[in-house]
């Protein structure tokens, strides 16, 4: 894998061992940053999932401000960290080792803030909780729209399978912007009203 352009352009990065993680594809990743470009430079970036971190590294790159990656897999914490100080980004990013749903509430209690968030979680994951079943992109669009973590203006996108539909009609804070599809995954955008 590498960075496809900003100031750490062709370098090389590292992504966790073994199977437990799905890299964004290189062409998925194309597409967020041909959407954002207008929007990407100095904003504050959440990649959560984050495996390699390969889309918060693009990010910065392309002169994000600075990167928060979450992640609950030690793997891929390590990848991050490796990738960060091969490029000389540490002091532009935090690095979270978490349940992503805890992580989340701890930064809206905390008054954080982003301009693009970006969430790849394991496809089409069922979690439960005291409420019942939920799916893994759905309880990140229902926790973003319900909070203040996203300036006005700002993104987020969900990378998903290309089945999931995103329940638009319940949305109060968030406007359902597009969903495209690239192999057998889908990029769901949206944008705070």
């Amino acid at each position: 894998m590498h960075i496809f352009a900003g100031k750490h352009k062709n370098k090389r990065i590292i992504a966790p061992k073994g199977d437990l993680t799905r890299p964004t594809s290189g062409r998925l990743r194309e597409t967020i940053f041909n959407i954002c470009q207008g929007y990407i430079q100095d904003a504050n970036f959440l990649d959560l999932f984050a495996g390699s971190g390969a889309v918060g590294l693009e990010a910065l790159s392309r002169g994000a401000a600075n990167c928060t990656f979450v992640d609950d897999s030690r793997e891929s914490l390590l990848s991050i960290k490796a990738n960060l100080k091969a490029l000389d980004e540490e002091k532009s990013s935090k690095v979270i080792f978490g349940d992503v749903f805890t992580v989340l509430r701890n930064l809206i209690k905390g008054g954080q803030k982003f301009g693009i968030i970006f969430a790849d979680p394991p496809y089409e994951k069922i979690g439960k909780n005291e409420e019942g079943r939920f799916s893994y992109s759905s309880k990140i669009l229902e926790i973003v729209d319900s909070s203040s973590l996203l300036v006005e203006g700002g993104y987020l996108f969900i990378e998903d399978a290309r089945t999931f539909t995103p329940e638009v009609h319940v949305l109060s804070g968030l406007t359902f912007v597009s969903s495209r599809s690239t192999g057998r995954s889908s990029l769901n955008q949206f944008k705070l009203k």
